[in-house]
Parts: structure tokens; C-alpha cells; sequence
């Protein structure tokens, strides 16, 4: 659960105006507590989480200018934390406060580099200056545009009206293309998600057919890419929905055995570009960038 929303107090000689919102997620009371204190007697408005998963409950409730986030924690780590926040969109500078950074994560996705880093034990004067520093050149980059507290309420991603210098996940396509990806390894769909986010998209993932053809009814997607075999409705079933619904909609099928008779007999049904398993992460990028426009 989130902790309860701490006022402000104290003076506000180092904070922006109006205070400037923060969110401070560590699994450790103690630290928690201190850091809430410390900032705000500098005139922040805080809210604190006890871990990754309460953070994110937090981050789709309400709107903040900033979170600091331990790394190591229960439920959700702040590099999992990260990833939701790059692959939802949300423009937010991140301040990560931890006993040792995540190095070899941030070498296989430099994308998700927080804006700051702290390593334990620091200072509050190294905390509160830190803040103060992420908050100041987010404000300028912002240049009025009030970039970090533009969210569509209605599924809690933030609007990326700008893009802030230094902040690595908020350059991108804007509006990115948007990817439906079937398929029901639950490895296999993760990884086409990471490749995916990592380079720009929104990507949503659905586990089988059937749970495939109900997102493509709700939602408007640019391409999906799909396997076959798959438990309630097979990748081709859902090719051949989408053909009798009329939706044009390209699609990639990524499987390890196409269905070439199936093909062969209904020629309608023939995805707009194929991947046979096993394949490299830049052959799936490949792939995209062929099939999307732009």
C-alpha cells in the first residue's frame, strides 16, 4: 500500500513554486521516513512507497514531478519500475538511490538510465541538491509546457508534450506506432516487448488468440505480430477474424513452423511479413521497420 500523503512543512526556501511534487519509493522504513522528512522541510509535497509495485499503483493515481527510487525491493525493483514507466509513456525524471546501480542493465538498455544516481549512504545535502538540480532542468526543458503534469487521466500515461535533455527514455516517435504482440510463452513475449519499448513503441501483449482478437476490438493498433500455435484461437483463426472484419491491420506472424498449406489454401489469410524461430532481436526490429510507414 502507498503510504499516506505527507503535507508540506517547514520552510520553502528550496522549492520550486508552486512545490514541486515527489514521489519516494524505498523498502526501507527508515530511509523512507528520513528522506520524506528531509524533503519536505526543503517545501516538497512527498508521497513515499514502500515498493516498486506501490510506486506504480502511485504513478497511475496521481501525477508527480519526480521520483526517487531504491532499486533492490519486494515485488517490483526500480528497474522494473523504470520499464513500466518507459513502456507507458510517462515523462518523468527519476532520481535512483541505491547501495549499487544496476550497471549491466543500464548497458543492455541504456534507454532506461535514470536522470540522476545516488549511491548509499549519501547526505541530505547530496539528496536535496540532487533534486533541486533533476527539478531545474526539468523545469527549463519544460519551458513552460508544464511537461511532467500533462497526463491523460483516463489510462494514467503522461503526455509527451517535450522532451527534456538528459532524460534518455523521452526521445522517441511521438505518437509512437502502436504493436499488439500474441504469443503465449510467457519468455518469448516478454523478450518481443523489451526489443520493442527499447526502440520507441507502445506495445501491449496479450497471451493467445482469443485474448488478441478482443484487444484488437478495443484498442487501435499500427501492426501486430503473432505466433501460431496457440491455445483458444490459433494466429492464423485471428488472421482470418481480422480479414472478415475488414481491418487493416499488418501483421507479422512469428512462429516456429509457418502454416504453409494453410496458406496455400486461403491465400487471403498470408501475413504481411513472416519470422521463423529462432530469430535475433534485430531481425524482429527489422521486420517492423519494413512493415510500419515512417
Amino acid at each position: 500500500m502507498k503510504d499516506k500523503t505527507i503535507s508540506q512543512a517547514g520552510e520553502s526556501t528550496f522549492a520550486p513554486l508552486p512545490p514541486g511534487r515527489i514521489l519516494v519509493v524505498e523498502d526501507e522504513p527508515n530511509i523512507r521516513q528520513i528522506n520524506t522528512a528531509a524533503l519536505i522541510h526543503s517545501g516538497y509535497h512527498v508521497d513515499a512507497a514502500e515498493d516498486g509495485a506501490a510506486a506504480w499503483e502511485a504513478l497511475n493515481a496521481d501525477s508527480y514531478d519526480l521520483m526517487i527510487t531504491d532499486n533492490k525491493m519486494p515485488r517490483l525493483t526500480g528497474m522494473e519500475l523504470l520499464k513500466k514507466l518507459y513502456a507507458s509513456r510517462m515523462a518523468l525524471p527519476v532520481i535512483m538511490t541505491t547501495g549499487e546501480l544496476p550497471t549491466e542493465e543500464f548497458i543492455r538498455y541504456p534507454w532506461l538510465q535514470p536522470t540522476a544516481t545516488l549511491l548509499k549512504p549519501y547526505t541530505i545535502a547530496e539528496l536535496v541538491g540532487t533534486v533541486k538540480k533533476v527539478l531545474r532542468e526539468a523545469d527549463g526543458a519544460a519551458d513552460g509546457s508544464q511537461l511532467f503534469k500533462h497526463r491523460d487521466m483516463k489510462d494514467g500515461k503522461m503526455s509527451p508534450a517535450g522532451e527534456p535533455a538528459g532524460a534518455p527514455w523521452h526521445a522517441r516517435r511521438i505518437p509512437p506506432c502502436r504493436i499488439l504482440v500474441v504469443d503465449d510463452d510467457s519468455d518469448t513475449r516478454q523478450l518481443s516487448v523489451d526489443v520493442l519499448v527499447g526502440s520507441g513503441y507502445d506495445v501491449d501483449a496479450v497471451m493467445d488468440g482469443a485474448a488478441g482478437w478482443e484487444a484488437l476490438q478495443e484498442n487501435s493498433y499500427d501492426l501486430a505480430i503473432t505466433d501460431n500455435k496457440m491455445p483458444r484461437m490459433t494466429g492464423v483463426e485471428m488472421i482470418e477474424k481480422l480479414r472478415s472484419a475488414s481491418m487493416a491491420l499488418p501483421v507479422i506472424m512469428a512462429t516456429g513452423q509457418l502454416p504453409l498449406n494453410e496458406f496455400a489454401r486461403k491465400p487471403w489469410l498470408k501475413p504481411t511479413a513472416t519470422l521463423q524461430r529462432p530469430f535475433s532481436n534485430d531481425d524482429l526490429l527489422e521486420v517492423v521497420k519494413k512493415v510500419l510507414p515512417g
